[in-house]
């Protein structure tokens, strides 16, 4: 026997054992009208196809036939996966989006968050946000840092501390969700207070209750979002606002950008700045995302900050 003899006897001889990997495959996947039929049935139409196309010699037209089967097979019967999430939300971008993680699902953000300004720094690591999802619009959320920082105290010192910052109680509620136009609103009140026992200077505000409004529209392959609202905290209000827009670069790798602003209304402490992140999918419950920004506005009192921003995700219940 020569050669294309026993390449075709070795072909052959896989098909069983594709057809019956295609039947396991097939208890386990959804029906696919695509992959209908057994293997022989497929290796006939595929005989067919050869010989109308022009294919006069058998054993070539067989040895081409099995092999596609053979080695197609688990492609045909691949399960798609969604593209890397686009939206423009936090972490890494400040602009937050209108997504929840779904009914009795957790999502899990590891993260690092830094601050510097001159020889001031603010370094929040880790930084624990826990999400929890009631129904298909609803988000419980709890957030806490470890921070390391360094600034000057009331008589000009330089002073440095460490140890657990401020904690954010929230709940996020999707109000309207248009899914043929993509768009989607949800209010997310939040709580903010000092943790027990942390320190003063790790401490960034007094108690005070975060209000915003968020908005997310999405397209086919890019989407925009945006948030404003009022941070009520020691009598005083402050305003903030942010735009931004998101865009996939492969199935796995999305590209943010936004402008932010923050305690808008105050000439001496507002900031503006610009953020750009990346976020990759490394698989369909973990994805790890990255921003960088610079302020291209600070107030009178304050000095221009850059931010760096890292984080882990992690699903549960998907």
């Amino acid at each position: 026997m020569n050669t294309h003899g026993w390449t075709l006897c070795a072909l052959l001889a896989l098909v069983p054992l594709a057809n019956a990997g295609a039947a396991e495959q097939a208890a386990q996947d959804p029906p696919d009208d695509k992959a209908a039929g057994d293997t022989t049935q497929q290796i006939d139409a595929c005989k067919q196809q050869q010989r109308a196309a022009g294919e006069k010699t058998e054993l070539k037209t067989a040895i081409k036939c099995a092999a596609k089967v053979v080695f197609q097979s688990r492609i045909r019967h691949k399960k798609d996966e969604d593209a890397v999430e686009m939206t423009v939300g936090s972490p890494p971008m400040v602009t937050d989006d209108s997504d929840t993680p779904g009914d009795n699902n957790w999502e899990v953000n590891l993260g690092m968050h830094a601050e510097f300004a001159g020889g001031d720094h603010r370094i929040e690591a880790p930084t624990i946000d826990i999400n929890y999802g009631i129904g298909d619009t609803i988000q419980l959320t709890y957030e806490v840092p470890y921070a390391f920082v360094r600034t000057e105290d009331d008589n000009g010192q330089r002073v440095s501390a460490n140890g657990f910052g401020d904690s954010i109680l929230g709940l996020k509620y999707r109000f309207y969700d248009n899914k043929d136009a993509g768009l989607s609103f949800a209010f997310y009140p939040q709580a903010e207070f000092r943790t027990p026992g942390s320190s003063k200077i790790v401490s960034e505000v007094n108690t005070g209750v975060i209000l915003p409004l968020v908005m997310t529209k999405e397209y086919e392959h890019a989407s925009i979002g945006a948030e404003a609202g009022v941070e009520l905290s020691g009598g005083e209000q402050r305003w903030f606002a942010s735009f931004g827009a998101g865009k996939r670069l492969t199935d796995r790798t999305a590209i943010l950008a936004e402008i932010a602003g923050t305690d808008i209304n105050s000439p001496q402490s507002k900031h503006i700045l610009l953020n750009v992140g990346l976020r990759h999918k490394i698989s369909e419950t973990q994805s790890i995302s990255g921003g960088l920004g610079r302020d291209v506005y600070a107030g009178s009192a304050e000095r221009e900050q850059t931010y760096v921003t890292l984080n882990y995700q992690k699903l549960f219940g998907k």
